[in-house]
């Protein structure tokens, strides 16, 4: 902008340009995607939903997401496996991160979604000469009419000092229908953006058996391709992960094309079944936020919360400390759970000098061996 600028202003200057050629008119997109939706949705809207508002398809791009331990760690109690059933989200589903475009879509008719921006360098994983982003197309009804898919938060229950409780926020009133790419224990088509060289070591939700993208060429415009492959088994994937590896998809299943010429067709589903597919995490990384229990016993109706062990790496030299588990509400939007804790800090709950220490007074409401 600065060089058209300076051209404009010595054309003014000097009357030395008769004619500026091409500073008007519309920008063309940098890439156009095939989208549409499918599907009867008079069964499957919620209760009290009779009739959309606005149907719709976004592209969401994808955070770079690790799952907590808890809820991938097998329960010592059938308390904790509750817990987990209620409150865990699928450990390899998408997680959004950013709503980059939509475009409103009637059942059954093909539509072109647009996209004039690459996506952010905060979506993208890998060194500078091979960076990889990943983007779920999204079929929603934009119930506020907003023209975009808002995002939701899960909610925690209240806790101490350590900060606000999550749960006043407001879920996002869009109900989701379905998405290109749901999760990778099931078939999914998603958009890949590549910028450089295709490295398979730093490219998140991985996949292995189908060709390197990096090698072809032609499935590409602007850096924009779209992959599809079958998925794998929740076993096998945790089986793989234990041995370091990725379980193998069917060769057969995997495709790519150009997104101009690639139709990606979404079929609906019921929004209990597909709405992580528009809920973000607060934490990306793993870790686990042990929070302090408040004074007075939080509301736990409607929540399911169990006593577990502190995982061995998080208890440190506090190998006896029991901490709280609880679940969010069933009619939340986001699955998520908030970790009570006697002793800890905002950061560690191991820390050798406690931002709070109740160890030897709990709160009265404290259900758990002290």
């Amino acid at each position: 902008m600065r060089r058209v600028g300076l051209l404009v202003l010595s054309c003014a200057l000097s009357a030395g340009c008769s004619k500026l050629e091409g500073l008007g008119g519309a920008v063309p997109p940098l890439v156009q995607f095939q989208v549409e939706a499918t599907g009867d949705l008079g069964s499957l809207r919620p209760p009290g939903v009779t009739s959309d508002v606005s149907l719709r398809i976004a592209l969401v791009w994808g955070a770079q997401w690790w799952i907590e331990p808890f809820c991938i760690l097998p329960p010592e109690s059938d308390s904790a496996a509750a817990v987990i059933a209620a409150g865990c989200r699928d450990p390899f589903g998408f997680v959004p991160a950013l709503v980059a475009a939509s475009v409103p879509v009637n059942i059954g008719a093909p539509s072109s979604l647009p996209l004039f921006e690459q996506p952010p360098t905060d979506v993208l994983v890998g060194a500078s000469t091979a960076r990889v982003g990943y983007a779920s197309l999204v079929f929603f009804d934009d119930r506020d009419g907003s023209g975009t898919l808002e995002l939701s938060t899960p909610h925690s229950s209240a806790f101490g000092r350590d900060g606000p409780p999550q749960q006043d926020s407001v879920d996002s009133a869009d109900v989701i229908y379905g998405a290109s790419f749901l999760t990778m224990t099931a078939p999914d088509e998603r958009v890949l953006f590549l910028d450089g060289t295709f490295d398979e070591t730093s490219a998140f939700y991985p996949r292995s058996g189908c060709p390197d993208p990096g090698n072809q060429p032609a499935l590409f415009t602007n850096g924009f391709s779209v992959l599809g492959a079958g998925g794998f088994s929740a076993a096998a994937g945790f089986t793989s992960s234990i041995a370091g590896t990725l379980p193998p998809e069917d060769p057969n299943t995997c495709t790519g094309g150009v997104p101009e010429t690639t139709l990606v067709a979404i079929g609906a589903q019921a929004p209990a079944n597909v709405n992580e597919v528009s809920c973000t995490e607060r934490t990306l990384d793993g870790t686990t936020r042990y929070r302090e229990p408040p004074a007075d016993m939080p509301d736990l109706r409607d929540r399911v919360s169990a006593c577990a062990s502190l995982p061995s790496f998080d208890a440190g030299n506090q190998p006896n400390l029991i901490q709280f588990v609880v679940s969010g509400r069933s009619t939340d939007h986001c699955k998520g759970l908030t970790h009570y804790a006697l002793r800890g800090c905002r950061e560690n709950v191991a820390c050798p000098v406690p931002d709070w220490d109740f160890t030897a007074n709990p709160p009265a409401w404290w259900p758990c061996p002290s």
